[in-house]
């Protein structure tokens, strides 16, 4: 199965924030997106976003931009 990846690395907020929250309600229990972001301000905003969802979040700072992997939890 191929990931579902989300780059917004080209977006800033507000539309970053709104094509992730778009994104990651649609998802169904179990499923997972990965999420790229470049800007620090959008990256911010979205964890801050996905911290109070039921989902698992992980961050990785790579070379130049962020990577967020999600996984829709249990309600």
């Amino acid at each position: 199965m191929e990931p579902n990846i989300l780059d917004l690395r080209q977006e800033r907020c507000p539309l970053a924030l709104l094509l992730a929250k778009r994104h990651t309600n649609g998802l169904e229990i179990g499923e997972e997106i990965h999420i790229l972001v470049s800007d620090p301000s959008s990256f911010s905003d979205i964890k801050k976003y996905l911290q109070k969802q039921m989902v698992k979040l992980t961050c990785e700072d790579l070379d130049g931009y962020f990577r967020m992997h999600v996984t829709k939890e249990i309600c």
